[in-house]
């Protein structure tokens, strides 16, 4: 590799970087009082196509995604500004990571944060709230890249979590899936608990 295109890479690495503070400071300051207007859906949908860069990167096209389904039909709704307010607030949980992931906000799941996702020919189910999506367009992802979905069994690959997960994991509904997983690993089985930046990181 050149001189040139080394040098390129970082500075395109930190433009990105420098994006991704300033969408963290956007949203701080579009939650601050708790509400989302339609103007600042607005202000929010035209900065995220100034930056076409952090737009094509995780997690700007999340957010970008979020807010052309807002807009998508010209009406902005009540329950359409509180699913986006939540998931502007939960870009708040932490800072980047370097791979531009969002650290999740459930510091006490017991995640395999070594683990690389690998997609073809493995299996994946999922479970929790996902900023990426519903749970069937995460799933659909997965089958288009030549993966496979499956229940909670000894020939699981990888549970993935989504990033919009509660702290109380062992609470809620999809605890189960959670525990489950983890006595199949104490069992010997490979199974591997991954976050929702893991899994988007294997996305190409």
């Amino acid at each position: 590799m050149s001189d040139e295109s080394t040098i390129a890479i970082a500075t395109d690495a930190r433009l990105l970087k420098r994006s991704c503070e300033s969408l963290l400071g956007i949203a701080a300051g579009l939650v601050a009082d708790g509400e989302l207007n339609p103007k600042e859906v607005h202000f929010l949908s035209t900065w995220l196509s100034e930056n076409p860069a952090l737009a094509e990167s995780w997690p700007g096209e999340v957010v970008l995604k979020r807010v052309r389904e807002v807009l998508v039909d010209g009406e902005i709704t009540d329950d359409e500004r509180a699913y986006l307010l939540e998931t502007l607030t939960q870009l708040l949980g932490g800072a980047f990571f370097s791979d531009g992931a969002v650290p999740t906000t459930s510091s006490q799941l017991p995640l395999d944060k070594d683990v690389i996702v690998r997609i073809p020919d493995a299996t994946f189910c999922f479970t929790g709230k996902f900023m990426f999506g519903t749970r069937l367009s995460c799933e659909r992802a997965i089958e288009t890249r030549g993966g496979r979905i499956a229940g909670i069994n000894r020939s699981l690959d990888y549970l993935v979590i989504g990033e919009l997960s509660s702290r109380d994991w062992k609470y809620s509904a999809y605890g189960t899936k959670i525990e489950t997983a983890m006595r199949l690993k104490a069992e010997g089985n490979p199974v591997s608990v991954v976050s929702e930046g893991q899994w988007i990181a294997a996305l190409p």
